[in-house]
């Protein structure tokens, strides 16, 4: 068995409080219009689970630990402007086109995929140290891409042998837990069984860039 961990801890360095947002009327102007429609930000936010991955990376690199804020009403302008413009920022570099293409794809294209690329890509990431931002495919064909979902991957488990992984996550809709997602990489080509702890349903997933930004 190959363990790896990262020094990200989702029960230290995650936000206390859970992804669901209302969108304060003084804060509106700082999205594009296009973007506030095309993402739903327009009364009740549904996903800034990647705005939130990315606040916590730029935390945790700058050794400053995340606001003890348990309540998304206790959120300060400041942390909040942040979290949704990283948000934006996660789904900027072709992000956004590539989660629609892979929910066009089979099952069986989707494992394919990340047991040839993504899951060696977060073993690498993990193996530096470094988490990884992972777009969560799993909804499938011309449905809501909001549906999908955006997580981190903090370490893994993994056995040679039998190709059995296990990735831990930091997921924003569930603050304080530490859940996993598991996987056989022995034969994609009839599936890997790819499952999330928590329950929701999962398709695949690929690897998002990262880059830090100063947090407020």
């Amino acid at each position: 068995m190959v363990s790896s961990m990262t020094g990200f801890s989702s029960t230290e360095h995650g936000f206390r409080f859970v992804n669901s947002f209302q969108l304060p009327a003084s804060l509106q102007h700082i999205l594009p219009s296009r973007s506030a429609s095309y993402l739903g930000l327009s009364d009740l936010l549904y996903g800034l689970c990647g705005g939130m991955c990315f606040a916590a990376l730029d935390y945790f690199y700058a050794g400053k630990p995340v606001p003890d804020v348990w309540r998304t009403n206790e959120i300060g302008d400041a942390l909040f402007s942040h979290l949704v413009r990283r948000q934006v920022d996660s789904l900027r570099g072709g992000v956004v086109l590539k989660v629609l293409a892979w929910m066009a794809r089979s099952d069986i294209s989707l494992a394919r995929s990340v047991a040839g690329w993504e899951a060696a890509k977060v073993r690498d990431q993990v193996d530096a140290g470094q988490p990884a931002a992972l777009a969560l495919i799993r909804v499938k064909g011309l449905t809501d891409p909001t549906c999908n979902h955006q997580v981190l991957a903090t370490g893994y488990d993994y056995d040679p042998g039998t190709k059995e992984m296990a990735i831990q996550l930091y997921d924003p809709n569930h603050p304080g837990w530490a859940p996993s997602l598991t996987m056989n990489l022995t034969r994609p080509s009839e599936g890997i069984g790819l499952a999330q702890s928590t329950g929701e349903p999962l398709r695949g997933f690929f690897v998002i860039a990262y880059a830090p930004v100063t947090p407020p």
